[in-house]
């Protein structure tokens, strides 16, 4: 089946690719904690880099990246219907037989635009794995209609623009206001932080 190979190669493409660089946020996401993760937030606010971040941590565990599963749904090249998410599973389970897909770490990016998804992340969560991460964008996907979908099965985290404190980290400044040199910096950006805003994009990130 054509479209199962196509999976099969964006698979293995992030699994021979290298993970973007990414900043860590004040916000850390746990890891196994038997429910659904689900991260919302308004658009380019960093759920993704989030979910890069989550992975770095799995890989520093000692968790093989092949035992982790991210799957972005935006990816044109995927279009998929709720009735063919299960060609991910299949096209996994082909390409690593000999991985349990109950030891796997299940990452979907932008989940909402899969109409029906909450049907299937139940039935991965019910019989397939407890290592779910999803994101959604707040504008589509609300907190409370996450919990309503997931019956019980999720904790929601919710992520913001960068915060002055993060914006701060994201150019790599040390807090120090009795530094006149880096008093003057954070002063100025502090007025950059006012007139564009806290969007990681904005620094490049």
């Amino acid at each position: 089946m054509i479209k199962k190979e196509l999976i099969k190669e964006i698979i293995r493409e992030f699994h021979t690719s290298e993970l973007p660089a990414s900043k860590k946020r004040n916000l850390t996401i746990p890891l196994n904690t038997g429910k659904v993760i689900s991260i919302t937030g308004v658009r380019r606010s960093g759920k993704t880099y989030m979910l890069f971040e989550t992975i770095k941590r799995l890989l520093s565990s000692g968790i093989p990246k092949e035992k982790v599963l991210y799957i972005n749904l935006e990816d044109e090249r995927f279009d998929l219907r709720l009735e063919d998410l299960d060609l991910i599973l299949q096209a996994y389970r082909e390409l690593y037989p000999d991985i349990r897909l109950s030891e796997c770490y299940l990452l979907f990016d932008e989940v909402q635009n899969i109409q029906g998804w909450e049907r299937f992340i139940r039935r991965l969560h019910d019989k397939v794995t407890r290592n779910i991460f999803i994101t959604g964008s707040s504008s589509r996907l609300l907190s409370r209609e996450i919990a309503t979908s997931l019956r019980g099965r999720t904790l929601t985290y919710e992520i913001f623009p960068l915060s002055f404190a993060e914006y701060l980290h994201f150019h790599d400044i040390e807090i120090d206001i009795y530094n006149p040199i880096t008093k003057a910096k954070i002063v100025n950006l502090f007025e950059q932080f006012l007139l564009y805003g806290g969007f990681p994009e904005i620094i490049g990130l």
